[in-house]
């Protein structure tokens, strides 16, 4: 082999070891409950939002919390977005199941495509639910990182990894270089289409038994 090639070879051996580690989420606590994907996610209504402001390459964002909302789910699919602004603040969606959909034997043959931000499913005959469960029971999530350990958590995450996200639902309203920008959060889980995905500024993510913040 090359001498040079060689070299080179194993600097990038070393290299990736070392970008994931400095890329690794710090966990805050532990938490050693079982993540229960049966459940519905839970949202209340906020009686005092606080907006968050965001200025960005270019970005200057008002972020406004209409809902508390936490999810404990299947990750059925997850994808990231490098483009356009809204890429700037929700750097991937998530596409997750609860109820009988977090099932192992439904997950395997629930077949999930995401593209241009929104989430498409085909299922195969072993499923034993029908589509209009499987389209109230997952749902297409834009998140936003509330800081840069939550973004490392869950760039970190994988395909069928239980999750449970916490934060706020939230639309979102601003500027972008020259022009007016505009993002609202669906309100239920129930809705389908065009406007049906949820806008989740995360402040918690559980992985396993770890806790970021």
């Amino acid at each position: 082999m090359n001498k040079i090639l060689l070299i080179f070879l194993v600097i990038i051996a070393l290299a990736i070891p070392a970008y994931l580690f400095i890329n690794r989420p710090t966990a805050s606590e532990e938490n050693f409950s079982s993540i229960d994907t049966f459940q519905d996610p839970l949202q209340l209504s906020l009686l005092d939002p606080q907006n968050v402001l965001i200025n960005s390459k270019g970005l200057a964002a008002i972020v406004t919390p209409f809902a508390k909302y936490k999810i404990s789910a299947v990750i059925l699919s997850k994808k990231k977005y490098p483009q356009k602004w809204a890429s700037i603040i929700s750097p991937l969606d998530f596409a997750l199941g609860w109820g009988d959909v977090s099932k192992p034997e439904n997950v395997k043959n629930i077949n999930v495509r995401q593209t241009m931000r929104w989430y498409r499913y085909k299922f195969d005959a072993e499923v034993t639910i029908s589509q209009s469960y499987i389209s109230t029971h997952s749902s297409n999530h834009h998140i936003i990182p509330a800081n840069d350990n939550i973004r490392k958590a869950v760039l970190f995450t994988k395909k069928h990894d239980k999750i449970v996200l916490e934060g706020y639902l939230v639309n979102i309203s601003g500027k972008y270089k020259n022009g007016n920008i505009s993002w609202r959060s669906s309100h239920t889980r129930t809705d389908t289409g065009d406007g049906s995905c949820e806008i989740l500024y995360v402040t918690s993510v559980k992985l396993g038994t770890n806790i970021y913040r």
